[in-house]
Order: C-alpha cells, then structure tokens, then sequence
C-alpha cells in the first residue's frame, strides 16, 4: 500500500515530538532502549512537554516501562511521568466514582446509558485507568429521555437548581449534546442524544448503535457501552469531523489501542461507508497506522479510501492535530472562531457570528438557568454578548490581526475542513 513520503510524514514534526511518536509506536519496546540512550537531553524536554501537552504522558510511561527504556530515561522524566500516571489515577478513580452515582440515578428512572469516550476506553480498551486521562464525563441516552436525563441530573447538582429540563427539546434538532456542571464538583456532564452535529457532514446510526450495544459494569455501575466496530468509527469520526484533526495526540492512540482488540473489520469499511464516514474515517486510521503503527488491515484502508488520500493534507492534518494544543485555551474550546478566521466571506463570518451570539432560546435557557418561557430570558442575549466579549475579544484580535502564525492555523483549519468535507 503506498504511503506519504518520509519528507511529508516527518518533516513538520519537531525533534520532540518525532521522538514521542517513536516511543508510542505500536511493537516499540524492543528498539525503546537504544532511542533513549541516543536522546539528547533538549529533545527529551521537548519530549516531555509534548506528552504533557497533549495528555499521554501515562502513554509514554508505559512505553518506556515495557523494557529497560525506563530505567535509562533522566531521572526527571522519570519522576514526572510516574507522577501524571499517578494523578490520572486519582483522578479518574473520583470521576467513576461520580459516573457510579449517575448511573443509578438514571437506572432508578429506567433511563439507559451508553459511557463515551473516556469513560469507555480507560477501564475497557486500555484496562488500566491510570493510562487515560478524560475530561467531561459523557454519555448517551436515548432521543427521547433527553429531558428526563436533564431533569435526574439536576436533583443531583448538575445544572442550575431552576429546573429548565424542558428547553432541551428545542435544542434536539440543532445540537448533539447538552453540558451539565455540577454545582459543587467542579465535574461536567455532557448528555449526548446523537453522537454529530447536524453540519457534521455525517449521520450516526443511532438505532444500530443501540442494538448492538451490550452490557457491561464499568467502574461498578451497570451500563452498557457501544460495540467495538463503532466505538472505532466514532473515535475517528470525532477526531474529523467534530475537530478538524483539531485535538489532542491521544486520539491517534485511542485509534491504535482500540485496532488491537478484536474487531471485525469489514463491518467498520461497510458502516463507514454507508453512513458517510468515508474520508474523515479513512484519514484517521491513516495517521494512526503512520504514525503510531495502529493495527488496521490494509484491506480496510483500501475499502474507505485511505490509499487515494492527498498525503500533503494529511501532513497537514497531523501538523493541525500535534500543534492545535499550543493555541490559547479559548480557540481550543471554540472552534468557530477558527473558521470565522479562516477565509470565510464577509457574509458568512456576520452569519456565524450572529448564530453564536443569538443562539436559540432553548439553548439560552439551559446556559443560565433560566427558564424558556421567562420574559427575562431576553435580556441574557446582552449577558452572553458581554460573555462572549470578554471570553474571546482577545484571541479573536489575534487570529484576525495581530498573529500571523493563528492566521495561518485558521487557513489550514479551513483547508482541512473542505477536504474532509469532499470539496
């Protein structure tokens, strides 16, 4: 199967993070030893700080234990490491112990749930919790428990204490997702009912993924979790087409450690392509297969397309995916801005623009605890303007103004996005 050039794998990658992709790299542990005595104390700096950024230091820990790499790493790299894998740990312990107290929630009022993400990979792909750090805790429910769901979790502190569980049906057709903070924790919920936007460019097969959902315990509650074929195609679709290759490197793994469990492969080319996950699939399994060597049969790569992938916009999207970390925290977590920023027209950036200030009421209401139909409710669009003001005023300058290097970001967000999207 023919592959990018070396130039155009490689030569967008610095030192640090050429090196990091080494260690992670699937059957590595053998060579790990010579790698490491051979690393000039710079690059494991750049090394570390990479992992760090990008939230696989328990990853690279691993990696470097699973011969003698470790025990010839620097000592501070050493200590660092075993220091995040032991906080990923403690932290992901609270987190299941709070995903325990939701499930039960939700089984009392016989609402299922399928765990995402984090909460799924840690304790049943990777099946050691320390080795994957998560964020919000997210899980779907059906279409139409979304409101009950709300309305369970805001009797435990999630939420506001006015119930505005009845907004969440203006937001089903526009929105995949509802976040949830819990008053006291500090923890986030995000209720998904569907696992895209509508403008994704994709449709999930929501009935076909509850149908082969299967039962399991998961941090001591009873749920279930979606199959394997489609946890793979989600994981993939998410790192696409959510984020534009937008993300974090522990998405690449994520892909790489679940194509080591088994799978049935041809049912992942066939629902890629019936549901139109082709490109954006394809494009995924292709970096992790490149770069982290991700156990995925060229027969799959050949069937959603990966052979025919333009190999300088997939440079392109491992020089977004590895990069994007750096960018101010607010671009991170608001996408939009990056595309507002990235050659649209006059016209649509108004449009964008307009759509994120003046979001629908429902949407409004589940952001300040306002109830739909309050004659107050209103008045928010002012508060969320000044919000949005004070949250983005600044990086939005830069991207648009001052920093060449965010606009050049902006412009390959906006290259990438139309390639994934087949324009």
């Amino acid at each position: 199967m023919s592959k990018p050039s070396a130039s155009n794998v490689n030569e967008r990658l610095s030192p640090g993070a050429y090196a990091l992709l080494g260690f992670l790299r699937s059957g590595s542990g053998p060579a790990a030893a010579a790698r490491v005595q051979n690393l000039p104390p710079r690059v494991w700096l750049q090394t570390l700080e990479v992992a760090l950024r990008h939230g696989v230091a328990p990853l690279l820990h691993r990696a470097l234990q699973s011969g003698t790499a470790l025990a010839l790493a620097p000592e501070h790299v050493r200590t660092r490491l075993k220091e995040e894998r032991r906080a990923t740990a403690l932290l992901n312990l609270r987190k299941y112990g709070e995903f325990r107290r939701i499930a039960q929630a939700l089984r009392e009022q016989d609402i299922p749930l399928i765990p995402l993400k984090g909460l799924h990979l840690a304790e049943l792909v990777y099946r050691d919790i320390s080795l994957r750090p998560m964020s919000d805790l997210d899980i779907l429910v059906p279409r139409f428990e979304v409101e009950r769901t709300i309305a369970v979790l805001q009797s435990i502190e999630y939420g506001f204490e006015q119930d505005v569980s009845a907004a969440a049906r203006g937001m089903l057709g526009t929105k995949c997702n509802i976040g949830l903070a819990h008053q006291r924790l500090g923890l986030c919920v995000e209720i998904h009912w569907t696992l895209a936007e509508p403008d994704d460019g994709y449709a999930p097969p929501m009935d076909e993924i509850w149908r082969s959902a299967a039962p399991v315990q998961l941090g001591d509650a009873d749920a279930q979790v979606m199959s394997p074929e489609f946890m793979l195609l989600h994981v993939c679709a998410h790192l696409a087409y959510n984020h534009g290759f937008g993300f974090n490197l522990h998405a690449l793994c994520d892909i790489a450690e679940i194509a080591q469990t088994r799978l049935d492969w041809e049912v992942v080319a066939n629902q890629g392509r019936r549901h139109g996950w082709t490109r954006g699939v394809a494009a995924a399994l292709r970096l992790a297969y490149d770069h982290l060597g991700a156990n995925v049969p060229a027969e799959t790569l050949a069937a959603l397309g990966a052979n025919a992938l333009d190999p300088d916009l997939l440079a392109d999207a491992m020089e977004h995916l590895l990069s994007f970390s750096e960018m101010p925290g607010e671009l991170v977590t608001a996408p939009y801005l990056l595309a507002v920023g990235g050659g649209a027209t006059p016209w649509a950036r108004c449009t964008m623009l307009w759509n994120r200030i003046f979001v629908p009421r429902a949407e409004l209401s589940l952001l300040y605890g306002v109830p739909e139909h309050s004659p107050r409710l209103g008045l928010y669009y002012a508060v969320r303007l000044c919000d949005l003001v004070r949250k983005y005023a600044t990086s939005a300058w830069a991207l648009n103004v001052s920093d060449p290097r965010l606009a050049a970001v902006a412009a390959r967000n906006a290259r990438l996005a139309r390639w994934i999207a087949g324009d």
